[in-house]
């Protein structure tokens, strides 16, 4: 960005070495506040007899020596031109840059994800289960998995494991998931029980026996916990407080497989094995506010936009394949995708404009795929069976997998977080209307 006056004419003085070497100079007028958002600088080719009289462009070159070799390989590579004579001008022709890009204050080259897991950890009798929810990373970076009937917790830093819970066989883990507020873990079970456990106390704090049957997904919104349950019902507690069920849901015809709050806890998005994807509005929760029925599968992967809590991405199972893409604003779906695999998970990524997939059936893949296009940059092998599990790292810059082949493989797939981008940087999805709608 540059001030000029209108009136002024600027001459441009090409200097040359010899008189009978040189690239005749022009007089350009430069328009006052030239905006680089609506103005970019083109070559094209000059029409002028005179300069079409000149010699062969390798022998110029040549004859002129290093400072014309400079000037014609800068035109060529910062302006783009496939001419060999030419000048600068203005023209007012759309960007073929999006503006997020053109205003990101921290790009990047296009970098390379390791396809090759940093880490391979043990998970004896993991459930090979699509409606369970076995392993999460919490936010004080120990990870949590299920097997079985006990609970264990590894901690990443230190790479020490622990014990937390155990229930009485032939019980099992079917769910769980850390609190977002400090080192409360919720434990489902077969049989429909939720319990509270305080990782720094080593006890379990509360229980609750509400559900029928076994309690599948688990997400929280501030100290309240959500369960989702095989009975197709959705339950909500306090765990402040001292009633058993604060709200129970009841919109599913079939299992609950899928629970996902979104940023400001305003919405819940539940995910169900009648494969309908239902919006529930805190405010008016008996009601829901929205019922998707495009999916023709189970859908457990459900996951929210970080920058936007209105833009809901869900995944469906074996027959139907398909990412789909939701604005509860104005309830129109704006994107589908067909991954061409079952998908079990999905995550958005808070430190770069992608989300993550984690995939059964056939593929038994990890898929990385750039936003607001939904293009796949990057797609993972290592597990021989579904990858049913899948956690983000607190930092944002890793995630842990599960399968049933009894392994946790650990990524490394996303940079750290842009600070200098963030504060100035609109939303990811503010193309969306016009790249997914």
């Amino acid at each position: 960005m540059f001030d000029v006056n209108y009136n002024q004419k600027i001459s441009v003085n090409i200097q040359c070495r010899d008189a009978d070497q040189f690239l005749r100079a022009k007089a350009l007028t430069v328009p006052e506040k030239v905006n680089l958002d609506d103005f970019q600088f083109h070559m094209v080719e000059d029409q002028q007899s005179d300069l079409k009289k000149d010699l062969d462009l390798n022998e110029r070159l040549r004859m002129e020596g290093s400072q014309a070799k400079y000037n014609y390989f800068l035109k060529q590579n910062l302006f783009e031109s496939k001419s060999q004579s030419s000048l600068f001008v203005y023209q007012r022709q759309p960007s073929k840059y999006k503006p997020y890009i053109i205003n990101n204050d921290c790009p990047s080259p296009v970098r390379k994800i390791n396809k090759t897991p940093y880490k391979v950890l043990d998970a004896p009798k993991l459930k090979d289960d699509f409606y369970c929810q076995l392993v999460d990373w919490s936010i004080g970076n120990q990870i949590g998995v299920a097997l079985e009937n006990s609970v264990y917790s590894w901690n990443a830093q230190t790479g020490e494991t622990t014990q937390l819970l155990e229930i009485e066989a032939p019980s099992y883990i079917s769910a769980l998931k850390w609190c977002s507020r400090n080192e409360l873990m919720a434990v489902g079970d077969d049989n429909g029980a939720v319990r509270i456990y305080d990782i720094n106390k080593g006890t379990i704090l509360k229980t609750y026996e509400n559900h029928h049957k076994r309690v599948g997904c688990l997400d929280w919104n501030g100290l309240c916990i959500t369960s989702g349950s095989g009975d197709k019902t959705i339950l909500m507690q306090d765990i402040r407080t001292e009633n058993d069920c604060e709200i129970a849901l009841y919109s599913h015809k079939q299992e609950v497989c899928g629970l996902q709050w979104n940023q400001n806890g305003s919405y819940l998005a539940s995910g169900g094995n009648d494969n309908n994807v239902i919006i529930h509005n805190i405010r008016m929760p008996n009601q829901p506010l929205y019922v998707f029925r495009d999916h023709c599968a189970a859908i457990k992967a459900l996951a929210w936009s970080p920058k936007q809590n209105n833009i809901l991405c869900s995944g469906g199972g074996t027959t139907d394949k398909t990412l789909k893409f939701w604005n509860i604003s104005n309830g129109l779906l704006q994107k589908s995708v067909d991954t061409g695999s079952q998908i079990c998970n999905v995550k958005w990524s808070f430190n770069t404009n992608e989300i993550v997939t984690s995939h059964g059936y056939s593929l038994n893949q990890i898929v990385v795929w750039r936003m607001p296009k939904v293009e796949r940059i990057a797609v993972l092998h290592g597990h021989s069976l579904r990858v049913l599990y899948l956690s983000l790292s607190p930092d944002g810059e890793n995630i842990v997998t599960g399968s049933g082949d009894e392994t946790l493989r650990f990524w490394k797939l996303f940079p750290q977080k842009c600070e200098s981008s963030i504060s100035s940087r609109t939303s990811l999805f503010n193309q969306i209307n016009l790249d997914i709608r």
